[in-house]
């Protein structure tokens, strides 16, 4: 078995996936921050959700890794260090990460673990994908650049296709990303340094002229605070639409309400344009790859995607799609692209990630 860690500010996920069978995730549990702390605590849990079972290795899911990690890395006194100098970026992320780690590193002595970060897979960006049009020195002192976001994801999904190919990677999450890889190496991506870049999502606003900041801090006296709640917390479904609603039930009012038919018609556009991206840096496309845990959820978007860009020479198979397997095709014998599902969960793709890892070292 290997535990698949994933923590955020407030709750952390817990995964076990059974290396023996693909490496398929039979068990998840989200826990409150509050069963961190305390030995004692933490251990009663830990012998809860592991039941006597072999732990063969953890892996934990982090979100950023800057430029001190651009690799995946293995647990030591000495990662805890590195860790800390992340701390300015994130303030309560990276202690918080610091945190979890500690109580499994403790825990569990004996056992591998290592950090697979989002960011590490986009170190290998192009510069001019990089840079932000902004003076230099800024950003040099402030290491303003795209980091980018998934890329456990898309690294995944570029493993998957040929080396060759010409590849575009959607990432339908919290947080949709679209980027574009060649040879295993990426190429662009949508989201850069904070999440308000890029495409909306439930709540953010994605990509907005930074004007609007300035007139919202003119007209109506806002303060920066009060800006960053509206743009992260206001925005996005929620702003366009009013319904404090999960994603998964607003999408069922797509063509029958004016205002998320709307909502759901920007999010399409934005991706729209991302792929045309995507596809213009690389000079053309293979192969497109959609994965994600919100995948099976915005199956109708993805199909109106699909036909929105068969110009292109794709030709999707009718819905329902094949739900069964690891990675599906979506296209017919007579596509000029291919259009697949990676259907792994995070956990598995980390999990796969983590055996490689082991051997080798």
């Amino acid at each position: 078995m290997i535990l698949v860690v994933d923590p955020n500010i407030s709750l952390v996920k817990i995964s076990m996936v059974n290396t023996k069978n693909n490496c398929e995730e039979i068990f998840s549990e989200v826990l409150n921050m509050d069963q961190f702390d305390g030995k004692v605590n933490f251990r009663a849990v830990m012998k809860r959700i592991c039941k006597n079972k072999k732990v063969k290795a953890i892996s934990f899911r982090a979100v950023f890794g800057g430029d001190v990690f651009k690799t995946t890395t293995k647990v030591t006194p000495y990662f805890m260090e590195k860790l800390r100098k992340l701390t300015g970026s994130f303030p309560l992320y990276i202690p918080t990460l610091g945190k979890v780690i500690k109580n499994f590193y403790d825990f569990f002595r004996g056992i591998n673990m290592f950090v697979f970060f989002e960011t590490t897979f986009f170190s290998k960006l192009p510069d001019e994908e990089k840079c932000y049009a902004i003076p230099v020195e800024l950003s040099k002192n402030n290491s303003f650049k795209r980091y980018g976001f998934h890329g456990i994801f898309h690294e995944d999904n570029a493993e998957l296709v040929s080396l060759k190919s010409k590849l575009v990677s959607i990432v339908f999450d919290s947080k949709t990303t679209v980027c574009s890889a060649l040879g295993q190496k990426p190429y662009s991506i949508s989201l850069g340094y904070t999440p308000l870049e890029g495409i909306m999502s439930a709540s953010s606003c994605g990509d907005l002229d930074s004007g609007i900041v300035f007139y919202l801090m003119k007209r109506y006296g806002n303060s920066l605070f009060k800006i960053d709640d509206i743009l992260k917390r206001q925005s996005g479904f929620y702003g366009l639409t009013g319904y404090d609603i999960k994603i998964q039930e607003l999408i069922k009012l797509y063509g029958k309400d004016d205002k998320v038919t709307l909502a759901f018609d920007v999010y399409r556009n934005q991706i729209l344009k991302y792929l045309g991206e995507a596809i213009s840096v690389l000079g053309g496309i293979d192969h497109l790859v959609i994965s994600g845990s919100e995948t099976k959820t915005f199956f109708p978007i993805i199909c109106k995607l699909l036909k929105d860009i068969s110009f292109l020479g794709i030709n999707p198979k009718c819905l329902p799609w094949e739900e069964d397997g690891v990675f599906v095709e979506l296209t017919t014998h007579e596509s000029d692209i291919k259009v697949s599902i990676n259907y792994q969960t995070l956990a598995e793709i980390i999990a796969h990630k983590t055996i490689k890892t082991i051997k080798s070292k």
